[in-house]
């Protein structure tokens, strides 16, 4: 009867791990995870299945809040002597970027281990979000020479431009200065890190490294782009930001959830 009991139990047990494993086994999209993340992204909320115990799919959406990059740009007074206006020999035009945008993203997590292991890395690609953020600044002397000079208004705005990087930025009749910067619009994307997005257990953690390669900034005036002047060589901080960035660190910490 002991040996019974024993054997009932150890079948009984035997039965109940075999359907635990059988419960949390990953297949096919047989389970569905939510998630909320804090990134260099932005915000983010995302859905993701298995697809074995190797692969995993994501798609995600990321809300960047607005982050604000200033400069103090060079102003260059290109007008012709033979113009009777006055212009200053030196000046400056703090100029703001201020990055934020929407963007979507879709990868494949590949777990190299299986199994429990938590240890991935990632490919994917990140789309939306081509205009990366606007520019915007402000010239009181600007507004100034125009409003002393009416009837030279066309020459002036033609002729005086912010040294932006290599891009020679456009005023308008108000002494303002609008534009945006883009990138491309489909950015190819690796990472790595650990944890699952449709975890084990109802939740769970996550951490992700990695980086989108968004090609060269560019500006843009009234939907076109600014045109290049090599000869251009500004040392500001926005300036640097443009001319030197063209890969996007990602550093993305997530709270992951299983519905079923």
């Amino acid at each position: 009867m002991k040996k019974l009991l024993i054997a009932s139990f150890a079948l009984l047990m035997g039965i109940t791990t075999a359907s635990a494993q059988e419960y949390y086994e990953r297949g096919f999209f047989n389970h569905v995870g939510l998630n909320v993340s804090a990134s260099t992204e932005g915000i983010g909320v995302g859905v993701a299945a298995p697809i074995t115990d190797y692969l995993e799919l994501s798609a995600g959406v990321n809300f960047m809040p607005g982050v604000k990059i200033k400069g103090d740009v060079n102003v260059d007074y290109n007008i012709s002597p033979d113009i009777p206006v006055y212009v200053p020999s030196k000046d400056k035009v703090k100029i703001t970027g201020n990055l934020k945008r929407t963007t979507m993203d879709v990868k494949l997590n590949i777990y190299p281990f299986g199994g429990i292991s938590t240890f991935f890395v990632a490919g994917g690609f990140s789309f939306g979000g081509e205009k990366l953020g606007k520019l915007n600044g402000h010239s009181d002397a600007i507004q100034g020479i125009i409003e002393d000079y009416p009837a030279f208004k066309d020459v002036i705005l033609n002729s005086i431009s912010a040294e932006l990087d290599k891009y020679n930025v456009k005023f308008d009749e108000n002494g303002d200065i609008n534009g945006d910067i883009r990138v491309k619009n489909f950015r190819p994307y690796v990472g790595l890190g650990v944890g699952r997005l449709v975890p084990k257990h109802r939740v769970g953690f996550r951490f992700e490294a990695g980086c989108q390669f968004m090609g060269k900034l560019k500006v843009y005036q009234d939907n076109k782009e600014v045109k290049i002047n090599e000869l251009n060589d500004s040392d500001d901080d926005l300036s640097k930001i443009i001319d030197k960035w063209t890969v996007y660190p990602v550093l993305k910490l997530t709270i992951t959830g299983r519905i079923f």
